[in-house]
């Protein structure tokens, strides 16, 4: 529940702050309160208003509260809160984290320190003709963890777990299993509280084969069947450490270097050149950009390797063209010589101010890089979270906090940016849930608003 105090004043000008947006007022003695509800300002559950007042002057700031549905224990609630991360919501909740327990973040795993994503329309308030989806509320489910007991051969381990499988609770313990490994019960087998897991483990060899040493686990009896079941056929240069008949016992060490000679063929680019062009018949002040396509040409090399290193390389002759390039055409209109025509679009309706010809991709969280168990994954480089509606661009062409319509698209606010966006090239922000949303590779002229 929220409540607003306000001081009486003589006749004064109110300056409301509410997401961002600045509203004025004049109001009589007494009148806050009304003046807020004149300005069309509502107040939800949990939502807080801080006054300050000077001479004739009051400024009013409204610090929203963000809903959040929390499941714990089998319910379900919903909260207003002004807590920043999910541990303060947590605690408003009355919720402990016990030992093992985990906790999600709309569908994915988050530490109890996670942010609350920032809210996209207080850090960079559409313009005025928007018309944006409601914001979707964020939901904490928290999973308690169980008793468990694991045997490793003779090996016991007391552990408490959220995991969902079998599978998932020896990851969590960082146990690998091979194949040659037996698990009862199985790996899809559901955790249940009190439950006993049995894992029997293959035969460990050492293993440097080509200068790299990994851990084998098998059940193979000889080296002779460990090199069988590598599928490794011995030649005269080939060097093996132990004899093939030895018997494989648990941490046996065995080196196999083997002399290799093949065929490598290397695919370079060929950058496509630009090309500066002008067009009258362009709109005044456009920029038209035609991607041109990069080349490749192969090179063949002999490459020997010996254990693993490289010993020798010689080029083949020739070096085939396969794709010519194509050159980047870059087209200007004439100057700007006054505004704009309004746009009138299913989203915006309004005045822009310069139509760009682009290209344009799309993403979601997992291609920026970071583990889904990172607070800052799906987290944008002005602190948004990814969604549709958020875009990546260079910079130096289109300035972060930019407004833009994007046809076939929608509004995008230019809030991210990336390794692999330069130049008039736009990365469009899509839901992970969403998958692949079919966009490709388009070229299209987009309209700069704000």
């Amino acid at each position: 529940m929220a409540f607003v105090a306000f001081r009486a004043f003589p006749q004064r000008t109110i300056t409301i702050l509410d997401q961002g947006r600045s509203t004025t007022v004049e109001t009589a003695l007494g009148s806050e309160a009304r003046s807020l509800q004149a300005a069309g300002v509502r107040l939800g559950p949990g939502d807080r208003v801080v006054s300050a007042s000077g001479g004739a002057h009051t400024s009013v700031a409204i610090d929203r509260a963000v809903p959040v549905t929390i499941e714990a224990d089998g319910a379900a609630w919903l909260v207003h809160t002004q807590a920043s991360t999910v541990s303060g919501v947590l605690a408003e909740a009355g919720i402990d984290l016990r030992p093992g327990d985990v906790v999600y973040v709309n569908g994915r795993r988050a530490t109890a320190k996670a942010p609350l994503a920032a809210a996209l329309a207080s850090l960079y308030p559409p313009p005025p003709g928007a018309r944006l989806p409601a914001p979707a509320g964020t939901r904490i489910a928290v999973v308690r963890a169980v008793p468990v007991s694991v045997f490793v051969d003779t090996l016991r381990i007391d552990a408490r777990t959220a995991a969902p499988t079998v599978a998932a609770l020896l990851e969590e313990l960082g146990m690998t299993v091979r194949e040659e490994d037996l698990v009862r019960p199985g790996l899809d087998a559901p955790v249940t509280a009190g439950m006993s897991v049995h894992l029997a483990k293959a035969k460990s060899v050492h293993l440097v084969l080509d200068g790299k040493e990994q851990t084998l686990y098998t059940r193979a009896e000889t080296v002779a069947e460990i090199l069988r079941l590598l599928g490794i056929e011995l030649g005269p240069e080939d060097v093996v450490s132990l004899p093939l008949d030895t018997p494989v016992e648990n941490g046996l060490s065995l080196t196999i270097a083997l002399t290799r000679e093949v065929e490598e063929t290397v695919e370079q680019p060929i950058q496509p050149p630009i090309v500066y062009e002008s067009d009258p018949s362009l709109p005044p002040g456009s920029v038209r950009i035609i991607p041109g396509r990069e080349g490749i040409r192969v090179i063949r090399y002999r490459v020997t390797y010996k254990n693993g290193q490289e010993v020798a390389r010689v080029q083949l002759p020739g070096v085939t063209v396969v794709r010519e390039p194509v050159p980047t055409r870059h087209i200007s209109g004439p100057p700007s010589t006054g505004p704009s025509a309004p746009l009138d679009a299913p989203e915006y309706t309004g005045p822009y101010k310069r139509k760009i010809t682009v290209v344009t991709t799309w993403y979601n969280a997992s291609h920026g890089g970071k583990s889904r168990d990172d607070p800052s994954y799906g987290i944008t480089a002005t602190g948004v979270r990814l969604d549709k509606g958020i875009c990546a661009v260079d910079p130096t062409v289109i300035p972060l906090g930019t407004w833009m319509y994007i046809p076939g698209y929608g509004l995008c606010l230019a809030a991210d940016v990336g390794g692999g966006v330069k130049g008039y090239h736009v990365d469009l922000g899509f839901p992970e849930s969403v998958g692949d949303p079919g966009w490709g590779k388009r070229v299209l002229d987009i309209y700069i608003l704000e």
